[in-house]
């Protein structure tokens, strides 16, 4: 009698014994192919980040350019403003040598000469 139960306990334990480990290495492969799968999402997702990030610092700079100009624009329609020259209206002059800064100190002398 005690070697018919030691017979059927091998006979239920081995079996079971034996599913059980291919159960854990099916279940390690699954848990190792999703990890891997977070971790190509996650990169996936810097890398839209990275671009988001680019395009942002763009259209902010664009953005700055445009509302410079556009306060160009506003500020020469009032009094005292710039205003954007016709090709007509530049005067273009020429260097001399007479046409020079005064120096900065107390000598009272031109800068006429180097």
């Amino acid at each position: 009698m005690y070697s018919k139960g030691i017979n059927i306990f091998s006979f239920i334990l081995k079996p079971v014994a034996i599913a059980f480990l291919i159960v854990c290495v099916f279940g390690v492969v699954y848990l190792r192919s999703s990890y891997l799968k977070v971790e190509y999402s996650l990169g996936d997702l810097e890398k839209k980040k990275m671009s988001c990030l680019r395009e942002r610092k763009m259209l902010l700079a664009e953005k700055t350019s445009l509302l410079s100009f556009a306060k160009l624009e506003t500020s020469g329609n009032g009094s005292g403003g710039f205003i954007l020259p016709d090709r007509v209206k530049v005067v273009h002059m020429n260097k001399h040598k007479r046409q020079l800064p005064y120096k900065a100190s107390l000598e009272s002398r031109q800068l006429t000469d180097y």
